[in-house]
């Protein structure tokens, strides 16, 4: 089961187009009146949501695809149906680094801010309620 788009050259030379279905993608015409131009293709619609997956309804005698709710052919199958997904793009925070020099040992703290979130890897990071240690008040203080 196909659906084909079907185009030709109408008597004033400009394309017409339509969707026409053919059980299979083998289809013959006669071409007297049809012009000098005659295209025949096999058709899917577009469905480009980038979540919800289509699916066909048929509502009063038509059929949709949802959940754009695109009118479609009566004998459509979700073969002839393209879920085109939109590239979603990872977007990386920015991440400022600062170092501070430990005053009762030779190690170093890394103080880092992603978005409005401070965190810090020395123990009076987790030990304040506020999770506010000293090398972060210097931070946003500077």
């Amino acid at each position: 089961m196909a659906l084909l788009q079907f185009t030709h050259l109408n008597k004033y030379n400009n394309p017409r187009t339509r969707v026409i279905y053919s059980p299979t993608t083998q289809f013959s015409i006669n071409p007297k009146g049809f012009g000098k131009f005659i295209s025949i293709k096999v058709f899917k619609y577009e469905h480009t949501h980038p979540i919800y997956p289509p699916t066909l309804f048929i509502s009063n005698g038509k059929k949709y695809i949802l959940p754009s709710w695109q009118e479609v052919d009566m004998k459509t199958e979700i073969s002839d149906i393209n879920w085109v997904k939109p590239l979603i793009k990872q977007v990386k925070p920015e991440v400022d680094t600062w170092r501070f020099k430990s005053s009762s040992s030779d190690s170093e703290y890394i103080t880092r801010k992603t978005g409005n979130v401070y965190r810090c890897n020395c123990p009076g990071y987790w030990r304040s309620k506020d999770r506010e240690c000293k090398h972060i008040k210097e931070v946003k203080n500077y």
